[in-house]
C-alpha cells in the first residue's frame, strides 16, 4: 500500500510588512536566506527643511531690525550734528551783528564775512521785530479806542453834551443876602454872585441846571470851568484924588460845593490896579479856567470881593462849563 505522503511546502519568494516599533520592514521569505529592506520614514524628511526655513527667517527679520534701528541712531546724530551747527552759526552771527551800531546796514566790505545767510537771518529778524512792534502798537491803540469811558459812552447816545454859558444879568448881585459876606469863603473874596442867566445872546444850558447862581453838575467827569467878571469904578473920593494915584484890589474866586460843609475853592484870581485922577472910571477884569474832575452833584459858584464894583455885561461877566471829552 503505497503510502500517501505530502511533501511540505516549499517557500515561495514572497514578501511582507513587519512593523519594529519605529521602522518599517519589507521582509523577503525564501528557502534559503531571508532579507529585510528598510524604508526611510516621512517625517524625518520634512523636519530639516521645517527648521532650515525658520531659521532663514528669523535671520532675515534679526538684520531688517538691527539695519532699520542703525539708520534711525544715524537720521538723529545727523540732525542734532546739524541743529547744534546751525545754532552756532546764528549766535556767531547774531554776535557780528550786534556789534554794529543800531540801525546800521552791514558794510559792503563785510559781506563775505558774514556771509549770505546771515544777512537774510539779520533781514528777517528786523522785518519781524518790526512788524511785532507794528501789531503791539496797532492793538495798544485799539484797546484805548474800546476802552471808552461810560460817561463817554452815554455822550454818544444823542444826548448832547452838558454845557452851560451863562452871563451876568442887570444887577450882578441879587438882593442884599450877597452883599453879607459868607463866613464859610475865603476872607479875600466872600460874596457869591448870583444873577447868572442864560437868557441873553450866546448863552446857553444844556443838561445842566443852575439855581441861586449854583450850576449843577448833572453826571461825573472832567469839566472844564471858566469865569469872568467885569469889575467898575464909577465914583473916586476926593482923598484918592489928592494921593496922586487910584489903586484897588480884586478878588475873583471859583468854588466848588460838595457833600462836605465847607465849599472848595478851585480856582483864585488877584488884580490890584491904579488909575491915574484923571480918568473917568476904574476898570478891570479876571478871567480864570480849569480843567476839574467833578462828580454828579457838585455845584459851581463864583465869589468876589467888591460886590459893589461887579458891572452885568453879557460880553464881560460871564460863567460856564462843559464836559470835556478824553
Amino acid at each position: 500500500m503505497d503510502a500517501d505522503t505530502s511533501a511540505p511546502p516549499q517557500p515561495t519568494l514572497d514578501s511582507f510588512h513587519r512593523n519594529d516599533g519605529n521602522s518599517e520592514y519589507l521582509q523577503s521569505v525564501s528557502s534559503e536566506s531571508s532579507s529585510f529592506i528598510m524604508v526611510q520614514p516621512k517625517n524625518r524628511l520634512e523636519t530639516p527643511s521645517r527648521v532650515w526655513v525658520t531659521t532663514v527667517v528669523v535671520i532675515v527679520i534679526v538684520l531688517q531690525v538691527a539695519s532699520t534701528t542703525g539708520l534711525f541712531i544715524y537720521l538723529n546724530m545727523s540732525v542734532d550734528q546739524a541743529r547744534t551747527q546751525g545754532v552756532v552759526e546764528e549766535l556767531r552771527c547774531l554776535g557780528l551783528l550786534n556789534a554794529l551800531e543800531k540801525d546800521q546796514d552791514v558794510p559792503e566790505d563785510l559781506l563775505p564775512l558774514f556771509g549770505e545767510p546771515c544777512i537774510k537771518l539779520a533781514e528777517g529778524l528786523k522785518a519781524y521785530i518790526s512788524k511785532v512792534t507794528e501789531n503791539i502798537i496797532s492793538k495798544h491803540t485799539f484797546q484805548e479806542r474800546v476802552a471808552i469811558p461810560p460817561r463817554t459812552k452815554l455822550l454818544t447816545t444823542g444826548s448832547p453834551r452838558p454845557s452851560a454859558h451863562l452871563t451876568l444879568r442887570d444887577s450882578g448881585l441879587q438882593g442884599t443876602t450877597s452883599l453879607t459876606p459868607q463866613t464859610d469863603l475865603h476872607q479875600s473874596c466872600r460874596h457869591p454872585v448870583r444873577s447868572w442867566g442864560n437868557q441873553s445872546f450866546g448863552s446857553h444850558l444844556h443838561n445842566m441846571t443852575v439855581s441861586n447862581g449854583r450850576l449843577r453838575i448833572p453826571r461825573g467827569g472832567r469839566y472844564y470851568l471858566y469865569a469872568q467878571v467885569y469889575f467898575r469904578y464909577l465914583t473916586l473920593t476926593s482923598a484918592d484924588y489928592h494921593s496922586g494915584s487910584v489903586s484897588h484890589q480884586v478878588v475873583q474866586c471859583v468854588y466848588k460845593k460838595t457833600a462836605y460843609a465847607r465849599p472848595i475853592q478851585l480856582l483864585k484870581g488877584v488884580g490890584t490896579k491904579c488909575w491915574s485922577p484923571d480918568s473917568e472910571n476904574a476898570l478891570h477884569s479876571i478871567y480864570q479856567g480849569g480843567l476839574f474832575e467833578l462828580r454828579a452833584g457838585d455845584e459851581i459858584f463864583i465869589s468876589v470881593s467888591s460886590p459893589t464894583a461887579v458891572y452885568a455885561e453879557d460880553s464881560s461877566s460871564y460863567f460856564g462849563a462843559f464836559l470835556f471829552d478824553l
